[in-house]
């Protein structure tokens, strides 16, 4: 016998419309058929594998936290935050704003 550990076949019939619906659900999990089948029976909560832009946008959202706390960092040791600091901030949150309205 031999090592595998999954050595029971389960064959299911399907028709066009749920065949697609397995596929396209799948392919948004990012998960092949066996796996995205194999987890819902397992009671896996699934979502749809994110996006390309969030990665980016993750990005963003980190250099803005990052210069937000070097403008606290700075306003918290002289009393004063450069108006260069915050301007760049603020353009920063405006791109992440136009970013998120745009793909959301």
């Amino acid at each position: 016998m031999s090592g595998r550990k999954r050595r029971h076949i389960v064959p299911i019939r399907l028709t066009e419309k749920e065949l697609r619906h397995l596929n396209r659900q799948s392919n948004l999990s990012g998960l092949s058929r066996e796996g995205y089948i194999r987890a819902l029976i397992l009671g896996a909560e699934l979502h749809p594998r994110p996006c390309t832009h969030h990665a980016d946008l993750l990005r963003k959202v980190a250099g803005l936290c990052n210069n937000a706390n070097q403008l606290a960092h700075r306003a918290n040791s002289t009393g004063v935050a450069g108006q260069e600091s915050v301007d760049r901030m603020t353009a920063l949150a405006a791109e992440i704003y136009r970013l998120v309205k745009e793909n959301w």
